[in-house]
């Protein structure tokens, strides 16, 4: 166990729900959803880190909430498809439709879908890489106006999972918000340092935690990438507790110091951050992490980090978000999922399997039918 001095978080023996908890529900919907691409001749997140070089991950980005980074990346195939489609066009133009196609979302539906597969709860991305927020935030976005939902979709999902039974969680994209940054990420080092580190975006971002904190009260805090350099951490983590005491959080609350910015840490961290990725893949080891009640692992499937609560989680096919451009083999099986679940759960882990709605809020057909086969096979 963790020594007074040291600041690891991290339970030995977290919630008996969390321990219980076999199966869960990603979701990534947002403004991404409405051209919904990435490219599908290009290799899974997995195949990619193991075998092509990092440069080449985010120039062919299989995931299409990533759409805005990777349309701004020169020769990329999503430059070239947001060109053909849409001339000039902001990105963020995206989200004056989506705030209107977003209200025919049934999430009653969603959770009877959910709960009838066989999960035990739900994460819910409340705001990506792109900065979108998926509810009617007290912050306001400095940068751009009305960047959000204009109505409390968070919430209402809430109620539905809560309602089914359903423990309910919230990610947050704590380290990355392309609202605040110019330069596209590129290369490893840009995972952990393109972001903007300035006060105005800590408070920003610490803010939005305790929003979420008080309004939503999630059983599980999950944050991305990594979080920015704000002393406040530790006493975000003492609130959360208090307020959800069988409460869990993720390890991916990384920060790293100013210094890594100047450009000779810069080069060493990203050959570092490249091998480090890579490894990942290779042998289901996350990075470092000093934050966490359990860890997780991106499409890698075999746990070697030691005797720890662990989380698996993957799209249905390549992509987290909707891609409407993926094909019946880039799916994975209700007979796959199963063996997942299997699997990881005598070895403390858990899938978390995303569900990828289209742009009107609707689950696609192909996610429908694994949903539907596990009901049917529990």
């Amino acid at each position: 166990m963790p020594s007074k001095k040291e600041v690891n978080i991290h339970r030995r023996n977290p919630p008996q729900w969390f321990q219980d908890a076999d199966f869960g529900i990603f979701i990534h919907w947002g403004i991404y959803s409405v051209p919904a691409y990435a490219p599908v001749e290009t290799e899974s997140y997995d195949v990619i880190l193991r075998e092509q070089s990092p440069d080449y991950l985010f120039k062919n980005q299989p995931y299409a909430e990533w759409y805005k980074n990777s349309m701004a990346i020169a020769g990329s195939p999503a430059q070239q498809y947001h060109r053909e489609h849409y001339g000039d066009m902001p990105y963020e133009t995206f989200a004056e439709t989506f705030r209107e196609t977003a209200k025919n979302a049934d999430p009653e539906e969603w959770a009877d879908y959910f709960s009838r597969a066989g999960a035990k709860y739900v994460v819910l991305v409340s705001k990506h890489h792109d900065g979108f927020v998926m509810f009617n935030s007290w912050q306001k976005n400095p940068n751009i106006e009305n960047y959000m939902l204009d109505f409390d979709f968070t919430g209402r999902l809430a109620e539905a999972c809560r309602n089914k039974g359903l423990r309910f969680g919230i990610y947050y994209s704590s380290l990355i918000d392309w609202t605040f940054t110019k330069k596209p990420i590129a290369l490893p080092a840009d995972l952990l340092l393109g972001n903007n580190n300035s006060r105005r975006y800590m408070d920003y971002c610490y803010s939005h935690w305790l929003e979420i904190i008080e309004r939503y009260h999630p059983d599980i805090l999950w944050s991305d990438i990594g979080y920015p350099a704000d002393k406040r951490l530790k006493n975000l983590f003492a609130h959360y507790y208090k307020e959800v005491p069988d409460g869990v959080v993720n390890d991916r609350w990384v920060q790293l110091p100013n210094l890594m910015r100047n450009p000779l840490c810069r080069g060493v961290l990203n050959a570092a951050a490249g091998m480090v990725l890579k490894a990942s893949s290779e042998d289901s080891k996350p990075l470092p992490a000093t934050y966490y009640d359990y860890r997780t692992l991106e499409y890698a499937y075999q746990w070697t980090g030691g005797d720890v609560w662990f989380e698996v989680c993957r799209g249905m096919d390549k992509s987290f978000a909707y891609n409407k451009f993926s094909r019946p083999e880039d799916y994975i099986s209700a007979d796959e999922v199963r063996k997942l679940i299997r699997e990881q759960h005598p070895q403390k882990g858990r899938l978390l399997l995303n569900v990828g709605p289209d742009e009107n809020g609707a689950i696609p057909e192909y996610q429908k039918a694994i949903l539907t086969e596990l009901a049917n096979q529990a």
